[in-house]
């Protein structure tokens, strides 16, 4: 029989239905798993009785909390699978995503409806106060595999590969997934998760996982440093589940506020932790955050459990679920990260790609892109992208590296650092630098200058230019292309 996530939910909620799931920003502001089973329930109804049935899917245009997750469930138990439409996006790329993946209803929260008119049939009914349903109005088609891999989450991505539309994950990989992730991460019913990440990117192996294990989920009312450290407070959270950005404005709190004395982790994911962010939140609150390797089409494979500042910098060690290979030449100490395990993705949507075929590509192995290495007790630390490496004159660089390096002079808030074709070196890099306010812009001979103390020569960038905001994809990721940059003019 096909395994449903949201029967895993019900069977939680039938065992400890006055346990509490939402924890809101005041302590009386708590929604149980009972009540909340309900509530999910009553949406199914809803959803059954305007049409919504087995095989279906529907796009989710929704901000994250309470409701989201409500939405997720109620469609997985109506037999449907969810294609999340992020708020974040612009409205062509929001529109895009029905091109390429066929959606058959959309649930939009009433802020953004207008954004996907267009793309929908008259006659959109009210779900709830805040939220619409509607039937789309012309689809593409689903690939014929489709119906044999029992879909859970279809999420719009250009995937590791960067040539595939949409990754495909089943009941059973997001199953296999968040048991994988806590055999190390042991999320339980004493566990109350302070939540700080969007749910359109990180759902399958964080919200499913607290659902399934009977944790609490603590949702703050904004995000400024003291409400989060609040938050955490007020309810005695055990694990924080944020971005750098969340960390790095609790580092910046001066009220005094402390962690939980029972916080076991703080995971950092989404992009990569930046050393001044580590350094400020452990001399503010004397621990380390638990840095994550994290993929959609992979799950978590490698999470640092180790609370060691001596291994901070490293995403910790690989997961039991998962076989880690480096792919590189004999004799060198890193390589690009591949590896194999039961919680991969099921298939690239469009074109159709399944797990097998990935596989077999790469003898059996997921290539992930990314170059590592791992250390002597095994921890694993992410050097680059191989597709963003740049050679100049055949010496390697990669642009964390400099970026890290430039981010640290107090004049640059931001950097992106790219690579651009040389004639007689094949390239040399760039970097877009974003001022930090209340600094006077240096001169290039002296960013150079400050560069050299911690880069070798082919690392330091031959041009600098100053741009009002870098480009980020939805997700958080930096784009490293020059022409997507809005320029300063005169800073």
């Amino acid at each position: 029989m096909k395994r449903n996530l949201a029967d895993c939910f019900f069977e939680k909620a039938a065992a400890q239905p006055h346990h509490p799931l939402i924890l809101g920003q005041e302590a009386e502001n708590k929604t149980s798993y009972g009540e909340f089973r309900d509530q999910v329930q009553a949406l199914a109804k809803a959803l059954k009785e305007a049409g919504v049935g087995s095989g279906d899917n529907l796009g989710l245009l929704y901000p994250s909390g309470h409701d989201y997750i409500a939405f997720v469930y109620a469609i997985w138990a109506c037999g449907a699978s969810v294609t999340p439409i992020p708020a974040e996006m612009t409205a062509p790329e929001k529109r895009q995503i029905f091109q390429f993946i066929h959606i058959d209803a959309v649930i939009s929260s009433t802020r953004f409806f207008d954004q996907i008119r267009d793309c929908v049939a008259p006659g959109a009914a009210s779900l709830t106060q805040h939220a619409v349903y509607a039937r789309v109005a012309a689809t593409c088609e689903a690939p014929p595999e489709l119906a044999d891999v029992n879909p859970a989450f279809i999420r719009f991505t250009s995937g590791t590969t960067g040539d595939s539309k949409g990754v495909v994950l089943s009941h059973e990989s997001v199953y296999e997934r968040i048991h994988a992730a806590n055999r190390v991460l042991e999320i339980g019913e004493n566990d109350r998760i302070l939540w700080l990440l969007s749910m359109d990117y990180h759902f399958t192996v964080s919200i499913v996982a607290y659902l399934t294990f009977g944790a609490g989920i603590i949702l703050p009312r904004n995000s400024f440093g003291v409400t989060l450290l609040e938050a955490a407070a007020r309810h005695k959270a055990t694990l924080i589940y944020g971005s750098p950005t969340h960390y790095a404005l609790m580092a910046q709190d001066d009220t005094g506020v402390a962690l939980p004395a029972g916080l076991r982790f703080a995971i950092v994911t989404t992009t990569a932790l930046r050393p001044e962010i580590a350094e400020a939140f452990y001399a503010r609150f004397g621990r380390v955050m638990n840095e994550t390797y994290g993929i959609i089409e992979l799950g978590l494979p490698a999470i640092n459990v180790s609370n060691a500042k001596a291994k901070q910098g490293s995403v910790g060690r690989v997961l039991p679920d998962y076989e880690l290979r480096l792919d590189g030449p004999p004799g060198e100490q890193q390589g690009e990260i591949t590896f194999r395990s039961n919680g991969m993705l099921d298939a690239y949507y469009s074109p159709w790609k399944s797990r097998k075929a990935l596989l077999e590509e790469n003898n059996g192995w997921f290539r992930t892109g990314d170059l590592g290495r791992v250390d002597e007790d095994g921890f694993l630390y992410i050097v680059g992208r191989i597709k963003e490496m740049i050679s100049v004159g055949g010496m390697k660089l990669f642009p964390d590296e400099v970026e890290s390096v430039l981010e640290r002079h107090p004049a640059v808030s931001s950097a992106c650092v790219f690579g651009v074709p040389h004639r007689q070196w094949g390239e040399e890099s760039m970097a877009h630098l974003v001022r930090a306010n209340g600094n006077a812009v240096p001169t290039d001979a002296e960013l150079r200058a400050f560069c050299k103390l911690y880069l070798t020569d082919h690392k330091i960038p031959s041009g600098f230019r100053w741009v009002e905001q870098l480009t980020y994809t939805a997700s958080g990721k930096k784009i490293r292309n020059p022409e997507r940059y809005v320029t300063a003019g005169q800073v």
